[in-house]
Order: C-alpha cells, then sequence, then structure tokens
C-alpha cells in the first residue's frame, strides 16, 4: 500500500510535460492505478531498493524522491513493461467504437502495408486493435513491442530495424501476417493462431492450440475485423499530417 501511494506521489512530483510515468487516458488511469500495486509489491520484496528509506523520505517530504524516480525508471531496463504507461494487457476487453479515433491516424500506413502484401486492412486494424489498442509505445511483458507487438526476433527477421517507428511496425507486422497467412492457405485463424502463439503451437496440434489465450486471441480478433469494418475509419488532416516517415 505504501510502496503504490509512493509511486502515485512520485509521478505526481514533477510537471506532467516532463512527467511520462502520468496516464493520460481513462483507461490508463486505471490500469497504471493496478500495475501500481504489482510495482509495489515487487518493490516490497527487493531489498536492493531501500524501500523503507525511499518510502521515509517520501513521507518526510525529502528531495530524494527525484532519485526515487530514477530508481524505478531503471526497472525498465530489464523489464521495460513495467515503466512503459503504454503497456497493454493482452486480454484487456476492446470496445472497437472508442477505437475508431486512435486507428483512424493508422489508416494510411495500414492501407500502404494492404496493398504491398495483398492482406485485408480490416484484418490488419484489428490485429493492431488487438495488440496494442493503436499505441506505437506498447510493450507487453514479454518484450513484443509497437503496433504490431513485433518480438525483436520476428522483427529482425522481417527487416525492421525501428520497431517502435508506426510505419516499419505495421509493414513488419503486416508482412509477418502475409508469412502465416500463406503457411496456412489463407486462413485466417490460423494465422492469427500461429501470429499469437507461434507456428510451432499451431503445427503442433494442426489447428488452434488449446490455449485459452490463444483461443481468447483469435476470437477478439475475429470480432474487432467484423466491427472496425462497420466503422468510419478515414483519418483527420492533423493525423494524416503528424504520421512520421
Amino acid at each position: 500500500m505504501f510502496a503504490s501511494m509512493m509511486l502515485k506521489s512520485m509521478r505526481d512530483a514533477i510537471p506532467q510535460q516532463e512527467n511520462e510515468f502520468l496516464p493520460n487516458s481513462l483507461g490508463e488511469k486505471i490500469y497504471t492505478e493496478m500495475l501500481d500495486e504489482q510495482y509495489g509489491s515487487l518493490l516490497a520484496k527487493n531489498g536492493k531498493l531501500g524501500l523503507a528509506d525511499l518510502i521515509l523520505k517520501q513521507i518526510n517530504g525529502d528531495k530524494g524522491s527525484n532519485s526515487a524516480l530514477s530508481m524505478l525508471q531503471s526497472l525498465g531496463q530489464s523489464a521495460p513493461w513495467m515503466t512503459d504507461k503504454a503497456f497493454i494487457p493482452s486480454k484487456m476487453s476492446i470496445n472497437p467504437q472508442t477505437l475508431s479515433s486512435s486507428m483512424a491516424q493508422w489508416q494510411p500506413l495500414i492501407q500502404e502495408a494492404a496493398k504491398k502484401f495483398g492482406v485485408d486492412t480490416n484484418l490488419i486494424a484489428a490485429v493492431i486493435a488487438q495488440e496494442s489498442a493503436g499505441n506505437p509505445s506498447a510493450v507487453s511483458p514479454k518484450g513484443a513491442k509497437g503496433l504490431m507487438q513485433l518480438m525483436d526476433s520476428t522483427a529482425a527477421d522481417m527487416g525492421v530495424s525501428k520497431v517502435f517507428e508506426p510505419r516499419q511496425n505495421i509493414i513488419g507486422g503486416t508482412k509477418y501476417l502475409k508469412q502465416l497467412l500463406d503457411k496456412y492457405n489463407g486462413n485466417e485463424s490460423l494465422a492469427l493462431a500461429s501470429y499469437n502463439a507461434g507456428p510451432a503451437a499451431v503445427d503442433k496440434y494442426n489447428s488452434i492450440p488449446p490455449f485459452p489465450e490463444t483461443q481468447h486471441y483469435v476470437s477478439s480478433v475475429a470480432s474487432l475485423k467484423r466491427q472496425l469494418s462497420a466503422l468510419p475509419l478515414t483519418p483527420s488532416k492533423e493525423a494524416t499530417n503528424e504520421q512520421p516517415h
């Protein structure tokens, strides 16, 4: 409890424009509070961080909280998802209506990738929605990164040198998705299962693996694809102009 309170105080102690730990949306605030509880539990078990001393300084108003913040940030070197405000749990329930605006800004890149590799734009958008909710900075506990949550090895195989750069991530992710679609003769369910659990697992069972996470993933992406196909995703002029290349 004290640790999670300390983390919240540390976030509020620096200006918002400099505070990379401060959540913006309601969803981020909810998940940040949930993650703070986990951070607190982990910090309390790690004697190297001197948690008691950090809490005492925070309670006493000691300006050492900045150094405490630096120590928390250093956790990101070994576990970046812990300090990434954009972390999105893999089983998060997604409402496509709330994603339409955030997904719209990526439409030019989605259309480019779809044309390049011959993959349905709605399928690409659904994968992005499920994997990262349209947040290019998302990092998973397993180390998957960016809009289409590429592992470093997959990114390298797809020629992606800057995994957090939206265009490279979408092009690389779509290229990988296309390879999986070709491998399974256009069977989207098997391709999605492979995208989530890996080709070896799909080949082993010759079907969607009996993993709850993978089964949920395939079902969720299919549902998102259907729902996103009915949404207007034309990007605004501002979003298009801000798109990095």
